[in-house]
Order: structure tokens, then sequence, then C-alpha cells
């Protein structure tokens, strides 16, 4: 009968003590100042070339606009393969105002793609393997549809040539590992 007393003794204590730690660290106040927001990416878009430890990367077209999509070589990357990768780029230092722009990254993330039900192939590996059959131009190309169809079992990826208005490549892309 002693111990079960000591140990509900124990317990108590210990419930008390608890409850002083959280009330001394509830006491403090919320300033939305100490949280610091993660900055936005300077841009995001496919990677469509690569070079050793440099990526080309373009942002799709926006058709509402018909504006091109913005190019630039990002160095100081990984040399994983990146072609075909949906990704956000921050960049470290200054952009040289070129064409492509030129950067150094201080981060390179790919952004996940939702798997498409009943394709064997993400579209990041749809994509590049369309660059690698089309990849016999110098152009900077831009993604214009990236799509996949169930009932034929291929994807159709269409792109632009930068700077072409009529120049317009479609591959199609059978889903297979």
């Amino acid at each position: 009968m002693k111990n079960w007393w000591m140990i509900g003794l124990l317990v108590s204590f210990s419930f008390l003590v608890a409850s002083c730690g959280t009330q001394e660290s509830s006491s403090q106040e919320y300033d939305p100042a100490d949280e610091k927001e993660a900055p936005a990416p300077d841009m995001s878009g496919f990677v469509m070339e690569q070079e050793e430890d440099r990526i080309l990367v373009v942002t799709s077209m926006n058709e509402e606009t018909t504006q091109e999509g913005r190019a630039m070589w990002v160095s100081g990357v990984s040399s994983d393969p990146w072609v075909g990768k949906q990704v956000e780029v921050w960049i470290d230092g200054e952009i040289l105002e070129s064409f492509p722009e030129q950067a150094k990254a201080e981060k390179v993330q790919e952004l996940e793609m939702s798997e498409v039900e009943g394709a064997d192939l993400k579209a990041s590996e749809a994509l590049s393997t369309a660059l690698s059959e089309i990849r016999s131009t110098e152009d900077i190309l831009v993604v214009e549809m990236l799509a996949f169809d169930v009932d034929s079992d291929k994807w159709t990826v269409k792109l632009h040539r930068r700077g072409e208005n009529d120049d317009k490549l479609k591959e199609i892309v059978e889903d297979k590992k």
C-alpha cells in the first residue's frame, strides 16, 4: 500500500512540474516578426538542358499574354540528372542579363509533379525523353503542353521554339520505363 502512495505522489509531482513548464513557455508573447518567411524563388520552370554543373531553366509560355518563357543558365547545381524536371531556383548574387540569363544557384529544388493515373512514366521522364529525341536544335524550347492519354498509353509533349511563333514541335512518347 505504501508503494502505491509513493507512485501516486511521483505521478502528481510529474504533472505539477510539467504544468509549470508549459505555463512558463506559454507566457511568452507571439511576435510575427520572429517568424521569418522563406523567400520566394527567383524563378521556376522546366529544366530543358544540362551541362555538367549547370542547367537551363525555362518558364512555361503564358498563353493569355503569349509571352514566351524566360530562360536562365543556372550554375552550381549537382551533377545529378535534372533534364525534364520542374524546379524552383533561388539565386546567389546577381543575374547576368544576357540571353539566356546566367546566375549562380543558392538553391535549386525539384517540384514534385503529381503522378498521372495509369501512366508508368512520370511527367518529368516523358519530357526528358522527348527532349532527348528532339535535341538536334540549338534553339531554346519552351513547354506548351505535357499530357498523358490513357487510351493510347502515350504522352504528348508540345514544345515551342522561343522566338519563332509558328515553329512548334510535337513529340509523342511511349509510356514505357
